[in-house]
């Protein structure tokens, strides 16, 4: 009805077709926490602001979730910066098309290694807890998990990275010492080089398992 009030002022010349989406996983999950309902907020109003903004195909998200909700930083990141073309196999006659591959749990994350100092304890010992309900109000409303709690800043961790660029760009202006040019743009090749091996590790292991089945 609005979208043709719109139409009828004017307003809206484009047309709509809604999509129904299976909503079984969310519609028998447990109630949301304080900390779903901030997160869930904050991410449809990222995505509002992306969307008024005109900027299309750019996924909403939220950094610094450890933090209080007055210190996260929304923030959106483009698809095309996710997408992965993987290599081609040998016996694969096709063309690999770019994608966004699933990943799986990182090993050596903060919060893996923290379950495995206990996980043997937790075999042999009874360690487990339970929280009880969720708590909407209290001291315990805003805890977050751990694998919040020890996962670092994505967008703090690249705006660190953009002000070492630029400081990079200061150091090694026209005039300056000939040898610091050459030891940023080794440097900097190394780090390409790395970065390369792991793009591709990530980008083939998903061709790799299916090849191996």
């Amino acid at each position: 009805d609005e979208l043709k009030q719109r139409k009828k002022k004017g307003t809206f010349k484009g047309s709509f077709s809604p999509v129904c989406q299976f909503l079984g996983y969310q519609a028998r999950c447990s109630m949301p926490s304080d900390f779903d309902s901030d997160y869930a907020y904050a991410l449809g109003g990222t995505a509002a602001i992306l969307a008024s903004r005109s900027c299309n195909g750019y996924m909403a998200v939220i950094s610094d979730l450890a933090q209080p909700v007055e210190r996260w930083h929304p923030g959106g990141v483009p698809f095309t910066a996710m997408l992965q073309v993987p290599p081609q196999l040998p016996k694969e006659s096709f063309r690999p098309r770019p994608g966004i591959f699933p990943r799986k749990v990182d090993l050596e994350a903060p919060a893996f290694r923290a379950w495995k100092e206990v996980r043997d304890a937790c075999a042999r010992e009874e360690l487990y807890e339970n929280p009880g309900p969720i708590q909407l109000s209290g001291p315990a409303a805003s805890r977050v998990t751990k694998t919040i709690a020890k996962r670092f800043s994505y967008l703090r961790e690249l705006k660190g990275l953009k002000k070492h660029l630029e400081a990079l760009s200061t150091r090694c202006r026209p005039g300056c010492d000939l040898r610091q040019v050459k030891v940023a743009a080794q440097s900097l090749a190394t780090l390409n080089t790395i970065l390369d091996e792991l793009s591709e590790h990530a980008a083939a292991s998903p061709l790799l398992e299916r090849a191996m089945k």
